[in-house]
């Protein structure tokens, strides 16, 4: 699949690109079965919400023959690359949940800054495919995105953001503070964008909303402002991320980094693949 120059200045001019019914019906069944499946194993790759429900399984491919054929596919990396301008290896990947009734929320960030300052990436030439696992509508907590944002460069501040976290439950207090990483994974992030640079913006720009039927794509840039609501409605909202980076991009070996499911460190180069799934 290849990107007309349209799409790929519509991205350069926004942040993001949506493109419908990439992935077909019976793909997204499989793909959604898996994930089920998935989300029943206990680990340190899956997230947890604050009420217990599960937030995100990440590196389903290190586990997953399925998940393993998805980040190869043409219609994933050949945009990828098109968009960044590289040959390209996954950064990150992982199924985000939005479970229906307990989907937390997606505070305003951008992805980059966790990137940067938690990994050593040195440039935001990066790009994630966020696949629909499920309809997406304005019920089920779509994805906000602030067009044009991604030019600002990093705002998230750090602050002393932790220590005014309260917590809903013990609970949750211990495992929040169970491991460094966690601030990065779950609400409560540690590193956000200040309100009044969020509202500035928005009003200047607008906001999108990433609505579209299962088996879309969402290809959006490192640095662009987003965020999500918790889901209160009755139907899931579930999607499955994979970020590609460029090969000229690669992290530094640096002391105590983050969990290779969480910061990949193998930069083999990903090879468009147009197999289907199936």
């Amino acid at each position: 699949m290849k990107l007309t120059i349209a799409q790929i200045d519509q991205y350069h001019e926004n942040g993001f690109l949506f493109l419908e019914n990439l992935l077909s019906s019976g793909e997204i069944d499989c793909i959604r079965k898996e994930a089920e499946e998935m989300a029943k194993v206990d680990g340190p790759q899956r997230i947890l919400e604050k009420n217990g429900a599960v937030r995100s399984i990440f590196a389903p491919e290190s586990s997953s023959e399925l998940f393993a054929r998805i980040i190869s596919l043409d219609r994933l990396v050949r945009p990828a690359m098109q968009l960044i301008g590289y040959d390209v290896y996954v950064h990150q990947s992982k199924i985000n949940i939005k479970q229906a009734l307990v989907g937390d929320c997606w505070e305003w960030h951008q992805d980059f800054t966790f990137w940067h300052k938690e990994d050593g990436m040195e440039k935001p030439d990066v790009v994630t495919a966020m696949i629909f696992l499920n309809d997406v509508t304005e019920f089920n907590a779509p994805m906000f995105l602030i067009p044009g944002s991604h030019k600002i460069g990093i705002v998230g501040d750090e602050g002393d953001r932790p220590n005014e976290i309260s917590f809903d439950s013990e609970w949750f207090r211990k495992y929040y503070e169970s491991t460094s990483y966690m601030s990065a994974l779950t609400t409560n992030l540690k590193f956000t964008i200040d309100p009044e640079l969020v509202s500035y913006w928005a009003k200047k720009r607008g906001i999108y909303s990433a609505k579209g039927p299962a088996g879309s794509v969402l290809f959006f840039h490192g640095n662009v402002f987003h965020a999500s609501a918790g889901n209160i409605s009755p139907w899931d909202r579930n999607t499955y991320l994979v970020t590609y980076n460029s090969l000229s991009n690669t992290i530094p070996s640096m002391p105590n980094p983050r969990p290779g499911f969480i910061a990949n460190r193998n930069f083999t180069k990903i090879t468009p693949s147009p197999q289907m799934i199936l």
